[in-house]
């Protein structure tokens, strides 16, 4: 009678150890995906999948004329981004790529944000995009972002989409934890810088 109630402890035990590994090791099966991208990876592997795929990958803000790859924009200032991305052309558009990092170690990726722009602004390509996504992803639910129309799925409890019909179209693929946790993260990191200060000797204390 204890065997199997050892059994049975052991075999709970070893669930929520499986669980554990799906929430926090990145690349797994629960994780947000566009394209090539999944939400959960690292800085690093964001680098060398847009170095393998010939993307150019480059910290928001920075502008150039490169068509690919350009190890010379992967320097600290990228290192220490929240954001980075790329330019290209989503269902005959153009588009911006944006991938949030989170703050702390090891800078996960928690967002993929698309914003269309051009010829995205009209209508006809509002609607194919909704039923695009709707299509593959299930009927969405409907909701009002800043006074936008908006269409929300949950393709799983920690993945979220959106799609927000702003004047330009923008589109979301979030780990909804990971989110949160680098929201907060970051909020702490801006009060500090407020009043001047840092936790970084707390250890002194």
């Amino acid at each position: 009678m204890l065997q199997n109630k050892f059994l049975r402890l052991e075999g709970k035990l070893v669930k929520q150890l499986i669980m554990l590994l799906i929430l926090f090791i990145p690349g797994t099966a629960l994780s947000a995906q566009f394209d090539i991208w999944e939400t959960g990876i690292s800085l690093s592997q964001i680098v060398e999948t847009a170095r393998q795929h010939n993307i150019p990958l480059r910290q928001e803000g920075i502008i150039a004329q490169d068509n690919g790859f350009n190890q010379r924009f992967i320097n600290d200032r990228f290192w220490k981004a929240d954001r980075v991305g790329y330019t290209t052309t989503l269902m005959g558009v153009g588009a911006k790529v944006i991938l949030k990092i989170h703050p702390d170690w090891p800078r996960r990726m928690y967002e993929i944000e698309i914003r269309f722009v051009g010829e995205s602004s009209s209508q006809e390509f509002k609607t194919e995009l909704l039923n695009m996504l709707t299509e593959k992803h299930g009927k969405p639910d409907k909701t009002l972002i800043n006074f936008h129309r908006a269409y929300r799925w949950e393709p799983s409890e920690s993945d979220q989409i959106l799609l927000t019909m702003y004047s330009y179209p923008i589109l979301s693929y979030s780990d909804v934890k990971l989110k949160k946790h680098a929201l907060k993260q970051m909020g702490y990191k801006i009060q500090n810088q407020k009043h001047g200060y840092t936790k970084k000797d707390s250890s002194k204390f």
